[in-house]
């Protein structure tokens, strides 16, 4: 999850993500987006650099160091610039000790980029078409359910309160009347507010159970597709042929084996003779 963060008069927002022992850091201004990515032992071994008697298992120490990110009671955060990365330093203590670590950001890639900013806001622009469209729906039919009313003979106690009837192109010209704010932000993560930052989270659960179906649906479809194959060829005339020999075939072999027979019946036959003229 994305979160705010101001630091040193600059505003930001800063992401972890961990996953089976590897984390990722990143920061964006919405402009650029720098991040690093480090496992647990890596992380464990730079804080006992800097932190000489720091002591605790790997994973615990990794990731209280990670949730001095968002920690903005405790930790300071300060960044310097390099030539092709961020150095964000966060000052902290652990059990009332001082407590110092780096984490060294380097620029993102495009592709990084719009995974995690373009693509979000897309579906978030995406989900608020949907929701407006929703919305003007519920307002035709509300002033349906008003007209019923109406014509059965209801009437407004006040007139004040009364509306017209809700007409899409009407509602579309007046909002192109609304004006953009003459002092516009000039830090654009200003504009990253909770409200943003709670359908931001909302979009990419979707999207990302949306993924998961997806390729649960693929794995299916692959697997019916190989037990498809193998019944086909299964099915195959030479495997037929193989597991059910000709009639044919059949009959030469009783044949082959009648002769084998009649032949060592004649041997045992020539040689009793042979042996009665002997004696």
């Amino acid at each position: 999850m994305w979160k705010h963060i101001r630091i040193e008069h600059n505003d930001y927002i800063i992401k972890k993500i961990s996953m089976d022992g590897h984390h990722k850091v990143l920061l964006s201004s919405f402009v650029n987006m720098w991040g690093e990515e480090i496992t647990s032992a890596s992380l464990y071994q730079r804080c006992k650099c800097f932190n000489p008697l720091v002591e605790g298992d790997e994973e615990t120490v990794s990731q209280w160091t990670l949730s001095q990110i968002h920690d903005k009671t405790n930790a300071q955060i300060s960044i310097k610039e390099c030539e092709n990365a961020q150095v964000m330093e966060i000052n902290s203590k652990l059990a009332g000790v001082p407590f110092t670590v780096k984490f060294y950001l380097k620029v993102m890639t495009s592709q990084e980029i719009y995974d995690e900013i373009t693509l979000p806001l897309l579906l978030m622009v995406q989900q608020l078409q949907a929701q407006k469209h929703l919305l003007f729906d519920l307002l035709k039919k509300k002033d349906i359910e008003i007209t019923e009313y109406k014509l059965e003979g209801a009437q407004l106690s006040r007139r004040n309160i009364e509306t017209l009837a809700f007409i899409e192109s009407h509602f579309e010209k007046l909002c192109t009347t609304i004006k953009i704010p003459d002092e516009f932000p000039l830090q654009p993560t200003q504009l990253f507010t909770q409200e943003m930052q709670n359908l931001y989270d909302n979009v990419m659960e979707k999207y990302a159970n949306c993924k998961k179906l997806k390729e649960a649906a693929e794995q299916h479809a692959d697997a019916e597709d190989s037990e498809t194959q193998s019944v086909i060829n299964d099915s195959s005339p030479e495997k037929k042929q193989k597991k059910n020999p000709k009639p044919e075939q059949n009959n030469r072999s009783d044949e082959h084996q009648k002769k084998e027979e009649e032949r060592l019946m004649k041997c045992r036959k020539d040689a009793m003779k042979k042996k009665q003229l002997n004696l």
